[in-house]
């Protein structure tokens, strides 16, 4: 049998098998048992029940933010319907500060690249706006 295995070992076919230690997984401890069940609590805990007047003071903020969220829609149809109308002709564009200073561009180009600046932010601020709305809990 000594020569079965002398002459494997001179052969080809031979190819090392390397063998892998297996270490035991480690168990949790009761405090990682504690803490975890303490997370899944946390996590299905019913909430308080509101006052009325709590409940009240929700819906008044949640009212301020459907506002919000339409008043950037009507802003962001507004600047749809400014652009669509745009006959790049005559197209004129007026910034005015609080103190009566007034700035115009007539700069169809300028106006154009004005218009994308706004129309993106709008889209931000929308997403944003609307975002707050859906999440919003009374």
């Amino acid at each position: 049998m000594s020569t079965q295995k002398a002459e494997l070992k001179n052969s080809k076919e031979v190819k090392e098998v390397k063998t892998l230690e297996i270490t035991p997984t480690a168990k949790p401890t009761e405090e990682a048992k504690k803490a975890d069940t303490k997370i899944l609590i946390e996590k299905f805990r019913h909430e308080p029940i509101l006052s009325a007047e709590t409940r009240i003071e929700k819906v008044k903020h949640f009212q301020e933010l459907s506002k919000r969220y339409n008043l950037l829609k009507e802003k962001d149809n507004d600047l749809k319907m400014f652009m669509a109308g745009d006959d790049k002709t005559n197209t004129k564009i007026t910034f005015q500060n609080t103190q009566g200073f007034k700035f115009e561009i007539q700069n169809t180009n300028v106006i154009a690249i004005l218009c994308k600046g706004a129309s993106e932010e709008l889209n931000i601020l929308l997403k944003e706006s609307e975002n707050e709305v859906l999440t919003f809990e009374i």
